[in-house]
């Protein structure tokens, strides 16, 4: 899978060298020398110089062959440029860029750019924290779905097949006395364990308050 990162900063030098560890085939193209230096010598993917929507350094990028185009520097302007060169010109399968202000997401949205944003992320999680003590996100899959770790603190055993049929969420993992296990069906979900499911985000709610009201019978 060939992945190009636009923007070498904290975000982008991190995906980098997480991606390129996990094998995939990237290419970073970033303005400045010093961003890029941070990668170091044992990153192995390609390191581009330059103004980040120019199309020659795009194609030296391999945007004609790319799976994922990830715009993530700290200006606007810059990641929904080079979005749009993407997705209007190269038709590359899939775009995601980095909303700086989330006030200005609605131009993304108009603009039919997929988006993610650390600070509205860093804001929710930390919310859920105080106000959700049972509940942690674990990641946003996209606008519809997310993955969760919900606390299982009263109620009746249910298995793993009866919690899913009762509830629109699929399980992929259980931590049982701090021991991580990929569940079976038919595996009992017992109190003080931590269910990490996917849910729908307009569920959640309703799904944790019916959750919680349950388990306090």
């Amino acid at each position: 899978m060939h992945v190009i990162i636009v923007g070498c900063g904290k975000l982008g030098s991190t995906l980098a060298k997480e991606l390129s560890i996990a094998g995939l085939d990237i290419s970073i193209i970033d303005r400045y020398n010093d961003r890029l230096n941070v990668l170091g010598s044992a990153f192995n993917g390609t390191k581009i110089k330059g103004i980040e929507y120019d199309n020659d350094h795009l194609l030296e990028a391999g945007i004609t062959k790319a799976d994922f185009v990830l715009a993530v520097t700290s200006d606007e302007n810059i990641n929904i440029t080079v979005s749009l060169i993407a997705k209007k010109i190269y038709n590359v399968p899939r775009m995601i860029s980095r909303v700086n202000d989330p006030s200005r997401k609605y131009i993304y949205d108009m603009l039919g750019i997929e988006t993610i944003s650390p600070t509205q992320l860093g804001v929710e999680i930390l919310k859920r924290k105080i106000t959700e003590k049972n509940l942690d996100l674990i990641a946003t899959l996209d606008k519809d779905y997310e993955i969760i770790e919900l606390s299982v603190n009263k109620g009746k055993i249910s298995t793993v097949k009866e919690i899913e049929e009762r509830y629109p969420i699929i399980i992929s993992g259980l931590i049982i006395e701090n021991n991580f296990m990929l569940p079976k069906k038919d595996a009992v979900v017992p109190f003080g364990a931590k269910i990490i499911c996917t849910i729908n985000k307009k569920c959640r709610e309703k799904l944790i308050a019916s959750f919680s009201k349950e388990m306090q019978k």
